[in-house]
């Protein structure tokens, strides 16, 4: 019995069971979601597809499919209805979603936010109760001085002239007479010249207007979403300028939706609610701002820097070295930019929730193990915690270390190898001792350390992002083994890499003025990792194993 089997008597029997019970009764009876991407229309009405699909098999073959034996999309569910002569239809998209697709022409010196500019100043007119059309003309003289204000644009006029027409293609902009006027030698958009001839009346769609002037939430959450995409450093008369000032008085975030701390049970439930990407690490929801997924779950080694709420957040990537594409290109546009993203995180066994705003203050690349369990090189992300979008309400710690960061990628894949710290085997000609290794990666550790000791000013990401070339120094030093000469007995049971488990700590941690080097290190198991910390002979246990870590490293090189 092949799913697919399902006929078109069944799907109607299942339609007409989903208008006697209604849609919420009918997709809780059968353990279904609301669709989001595919309805199937009948006579008028929309459907929910795979539900449809899925409750049809049961007056066709007995049994209902659940949700995770069809997929909504266009090779199964979608494919079958079409099979027996249903339509199935996209539902139109959102304003928010549409706002959230606009994406601005690069330029040399980064994004041209023109199309951005004329909406914020549409959704202000909106708010003023202003026509919806207004001539080409009146817009042009409205928009032009903010083109040149908030656009870097030469010619306010000109610059206005794009986002006119390429709104249009956004299905956010309505232009009439458009016939009448006379297009560019490349068709792309109309000559300014005949603009200002035929001066056609212009304006957001009829539906969106509409929808703006009845839920002014709305509006205010569009807004916000393009002043933290393009404009989050905020210039002064920025809202006064686009007439958003009574639309967005107080902190303009708080407009924005979802909150923080808001949980969501999975990342389906997460795309329901405000779209986007469903499954990608680093993606967008449907308002177009950036989102950083984190679970602790895996397959990233994310996590929070020790003595610091900061992050470090592996990049996009599951197998082979990782490439500034896809996902980490839209990191390093945010680093460049000191833009603020969302950072979503998943502990064991929890739910998803938006735990913080955040901006990028750093990025290196390091050794990692992909999915294919191969050592490859990995981007690591230093994400700074703010409290909100807004600048201002940045802490002084994290516009220090915007401030300090460069864009430039700090490699530290040349201070170790892969195989210092067992991702993999040596590489031929370089085999050497555990010694002549810790000699090596010591003197690496050392010198950055020193390197650090000089900066005069440096940032939470200079003193708490530990260098790897220390922490491989004492896994080769201390031989699979845990290094307290009281430990109770090590742990014999091995990572899923095969490896001891074995935690690297700093014997005087960095926020007490510790430094990073292998002499101020020492590898110990969980159990004496947890009496360092929590035991009540913490500061005599932390005497002898500051003892321990120099009498080995000095031992280690001679």
């Amino acid at each position: 019995m092949a799913p697919s089997e399902i006929t078109r008597a069944g799907i109607l029997q299942a339609i007409a069971e989903y208008d006697r019970l209604g849609p919420e009764k009918f997709r809780e009876t059968y353990g279904f979601h609301a669709s989001a991407t595919y309805f199937l229309e009948h006579e008028g009405s929309l459907y929910d597809s795979k539900a449809i699909a899925g409750v049809a098999h049961q007056y066709d073959f007995g049994t209902a499919l659940k949700p995770s034996q069809l997929s909504g999309g266009l090779k199964h569910a979608v494919a079958w209805l079409q099979r027996e002569g249903f339509a199935v239809v996209e539902p139109p998209k959102s304003f928010q979603r549409r706002v959230g697709d606009v994406r601005p022409a690069r330029r040399a010196t980064g994004q041209a936010p023109h199309r951005p500019i004329l909406l914020l100043w549409a959704i202000g007119q909106v708010v003023a109760g202003a026509p919806r059309l207004q001539q080409w003309s009146a817009v042009r003289d409205a928009v032009a001085p903010l083109m040149v204000k908030y656009g870097q644009s030469e010619d306010g006029a000109d610059a206005t002239r794009y986002p006119f027409w390429a709104l249009v293609r956004d299905e956010l902009w309505t232009v009439e007479q458009a016939e009448e006027l006379i297009m560019t030698s490349r068709g792309r958009r109309p000559t300014l010249e005949s603009l200002n001839v035929v001066d056609p009346a212009a304006g957001l769609r009829e539906d969106d207007y509409i929808l703006l002037r009845s839920q002014p939430g709305v509006a205010a959450s569009a807004a916000a979403g393009l002043i933290v995409r393009y404009f989050h450093l905020l210039p002064e008369d920025l809202l006064k300028d686009f007439g958003l000032h009574g639309l967005l008085a107080g902190r303009w975030p708080d407009a924005m939706r979802p909150l923080l701390g808001e949980t969501f049970k999975d990342r389906d439930a997460i795309w329901r609610a405000y779209g986007g990407q469903k499954m990608a690490g680093i993606g967008c929801l449907a308002d177009g701002i950036l989102s950083a997924f984190s679970d602790d779950k895996g397959p990233y080694a994310d996590g929070r820097i020790p003595d610091t709420t900061w992050i470090a957040y592996v990049g996009d990537g599951l197998s082979g070295d990782q490439k500034l594409t896809d996902g980490n290109e839209l990191m390093a546009e945010h680093q460049a930019a000191g833009r603020p993203l969302r950072y979503w995180h998943k502990p064991f066994q929890g739910e998803w929730s938006f735990e913080t705003w955040a901006v990028i203050v750093q990025r290196r690349l390091r050794w990692g193990t992909g999915e294919d369990k191969l050592p490859r090189r990995e981007f690591l992300w230093v994400l700074a915690p703010v409290p909100s979008p807004e600048r201002e309400t940045w802490p002084a710690e994290v516009l220090e270390a915007l401030d300090a960061d460069t864009g430039e990628l700090h490699d530290d894949t040349g201070d170790y190898r892969p195989s210092d710290i067992e991702l993999g085997p040596e590489a031929p000609g370089t085999e050497e001792s555990d010694e002549e290794a810790y000699r090596r990666l010591a003197q690496k550790a050392e010198a950055n350390a020193e390197r650090r000791s000089q900066m005069k000013k440096p940032t939470v990401a200079d003193k708490y992002v530990r260098d790897p070339s220390a922490r491989a120094a004492v896994l080769r030093r201390c031989k699979k083994k845990c290094e307290n000469p009281e430990c109770a007995g090590h742990p014999s049971e091995l990572t899923k890499a095969g490896l001891p488990i074995l935690q690297v700590d700093h014997v005087k941690d960095l926020s007490k003025g510790g430094p990073d080097v292998p002499s101020n290190m020492i590898a110990l198991c969980p159990n004496c990792h947890a009496l360092k910390t929590y035991g009540v002979n913490k500061e005599k246990l932390t005497r002898l194993l500051m003892a321990i870590a120099r009498r080995l490293h000095d031992a280690t090189l001679k």
